[in-house]
């Protein structure tokens, strides 16, 4: 596959393209309104950080996914 769209830097993965930074950009827009709809219906703190927990990791977990399939890393310049 001949698109990069991160840069692979160590465990860390960084956007080099616009689809990249795009990817970027919408996992952390969902994050925030996923905190933001998880807290208006909580009852509590610890009922929003749990809820919100694995919701982030999900987010992370899609985003790991997307960036390792499509990065190059530094050995690979």
């Amino acid at each position: 596959m001949n698109f990069q769209w991160f840069k692979r830097v160590g465990i860390f993965f960084f956007p080099v393209s616009l689809i990249g930074w795009l990817v970027l950009s919408g996992g952390l827009a969902y994050a925030v309104y996923a905190f933001i709809d998880i807290d208006r219906r909580s009852h509590s703190v610890s009922d929003t950080l749990i809820n919100f927990a694995f919701r982030l990791l999900l987010i992370g977990a899609v985003y790991l996914s997307i960036a390792f399939l499509t990065s190059r890393s530094e050995k690979n310049k």
